[in-house]
């Protein structure tokens, strides 16, 4: 009989034991349990959703004893919807550009996953914290397994291809950030989807320096928080994508004086009222800003830099196996490699074309810029899942660097230079890879599935023969969006929050929000704005 002190000693040595499994979970002592495929997926924002929802959604004998783990240095699921309010001072980086007050760029409908919709009575372009409760709803839906991991507050610093490209498995490591201890995890199958939103591109001026000696402020939109920290200030907003057109939007209400700095080629976003338009600015030459044109701005105060992000995954470059060059050859390269604005090669945007390892052996999620979150998520996700069950629909590398030289070629058809351009789906898709009524980039990647395997139509996540994934009402929503952007938030500026409510008040289908965006545009153009 075991004394209480010994009993104690016991339990203690059983705790120790367990937690020793949880910090390095492929001990020997584990081998009685052994995947039939082991997948790791890097990011648990939207990417990450998509990819472990294809993954669980898979038919039970294609996906039959399979182990998923998946990563995210975050405190809970959401990736960049998660708040984090209090942002740290440059040069530390926040793990979010999402500020307080920051709404979906598009209406709530263009952006959900196929056939699971908003909440009721949703505002069209939902907030923070109704676009975190939609995503955390779709993974709280996911029937994970016995043997599958979610690791939160887990930071994926190393992952090295231990093999080539005949065969082998990915060897990562990841810290506990609660803890500060790293554990080794070995993968058959790696996907990364860290989100585009983390590591800020930030133009170094001439002049800068005796800019910043005046006490003058010059900032990056991923550290905006509270646009009464411009109260009385003049501001310029560098660069005309979504940020700028958002923090504009926020910054007008306290600033004394507004400039907006964008450049042709820029996409074409509403004017702001309250926002002066200028050319880019290219100097602070003198301490002063100066535009392309010429002019310069006196009595500037702060310079918030809305100039995008630059695509890095620090955790594939420290293994060796994302290369960062500052110019990518015109030819499509060999080994992984990133620009900071293109990783390239890439079949679609999603299956690495790397010689090190076989093709299937490396996927990317959330890449994509412009585009229908929750569609091409999705269509990226299938395709992952049901090539990682079949590697026979990946075809060959040649045949799939064959297509990213054709797509590239069309992006240089219309003036854009691949490197440059980026992870877009707005060009690159012509009439004879399915663009406009016969579909779009999500439906492309999902329809070249069914192609290599007629059989996989009507499986989860594939639709029937004769349809797309993208149903014809988002193609109309896609249409209409820019019309409702602004002069939604122009009457919620107006009218406050309640307006908002009472609009969509009884909302609960997406016909009914169809209806909602109809009579809105109506009551829009009926007051002849």
């Amino acid at each position: 009989m075991l004394l209480p002190r010994q009993l104690l000693l016991c339990c203690l040595y059983a705790y120790a034991f367990a937690f020793e499994l949880e910090q390095h979970p492929f001990l020997p002592a584990q081998t009685a349990y052994k995947p039939a495929k082991r997948i790791g997926i890097v990011g648990l924002g939207t990417g990450g959703i998509a990819a472990l929802r294809a993954l669980k959604s898979l038919p039970l004998d294609m996906r039959e004893d399979w182990e998923v783990t998946i990563f995210d240095q975050r405190h809970a699921v959401g990736g960049l919807w998660v708040p984090q309010d209090d942002a740290p001072d440059p040069p530390s980086i926040p793990q979010t550009p999402a500020y307080p007050g920051l709404r979906m760029n598009a209406v709530h409908m263009h952006m959900t996953v196929p056939n699971v919709y908003f909440p009721p009575e949703t505002p069209l372009l939902a907030p923070r914290a109704h676009v975190l409760e939609y995503w955390q709803g779709l993974f709280n839906a996911v029937p994970l397994g016995v043997h599958d991991r979610v690791l939160l507050q887990h930071s994926v610093t190393r992952a090295s291809w231990i093999g080539d490209e005949g065969g082998g498995y990915w060897e990562l490591k990841a810290m506990d950030l609660r803890t500060n201890l790293t554990s080794g995890f070995s993968f058959d199958h790696l996907i990364a989807a860290p989100g585009v939103n983390r590591f800020p591109r930030v133009p170094k001026f001439e002049g800068q320096d005796l800019w910043l000696a005046k006490g003058k402020r010059l900032e990056h939109c991923l550290w905006f928080r509270d646009p009464s920290k411009y109260t009385g200030q003049t501001v310029i907003i560098v660069g005309g994508g979504p940020s700028g057109l958002d923090v504009a939007r926020h910054v007008v209400r306290t600033a004394r004086k507004v400039y907006w700095s964008r450049q042709e080629g820029e996409p074409e976003l509403p004017d702001i009222d309250g926002a002066e338009n200028v050319p880019r600015m290219t100097s602070l030459k003198g301490g002063s800003p100066t535009l392309m044109n010429g002019t310069t701005i006196p009595n500037v105060d702060t310079i918030i830099l809305a100039t995008g992000y630059e695509v890095r995954i620090p955790f594939l470059s420290a293994g060796g196996f994302l290369d960062d060059a500052s110019h990518l050859p015109s030819d499509i390269g060999k080994r992984l490699t990133t620009n900071g604005r293109y990783i390239s090669p890439l079949y679609e945007h999603t299956v690495s074309l790397d010689a090190q390892y076989p093709l299937g052996a490396l996927y990317f999620i959330s890449l994509l810029t412009y585009n229908p979150t929750g569609l091409t998520n999705t269509a990226q996700a299938t395709f992952a899942a049901y090539t990682i069950a079949n590697a026979s629909l990946l075809g060959t590398r040649d045949d799939f660097r064959a297509a990213l030289a054709r797509r590239e070629q069309r992006v240089r058809d219309a003036g854009q230079e691949p490197s440059r351009y980026g992870h877009k789906v707005i060009l690159g898709y012509g009439a004879e890879q399915g663009w406009g009524e016969d579909g779009f980039y999500q439906d492309v990647l999902v329809h070249d599935l069914v192609a290599r395997d007629p059989k996989l139509a009507g499986l989860p996540g594939v639709p029937d023969v004769g349809f797309n994934l993208t149903e014809r009402w988002r193609v109309w929503v896609q249409d209409n969006t820019d019309r409702v952007l602004p002069a939604w938030h122009q009457m919620v500026d107006e009218r406050g929050v309640e307006w908002e409510k009472e609009f969509v008040r009884g909302q609960r289908t997406e016909a009914d929000y169809l209806d909602t965006m109809r009579r809105f545009m109506e009551y829009w153009d009926d007051r002849g704005e």
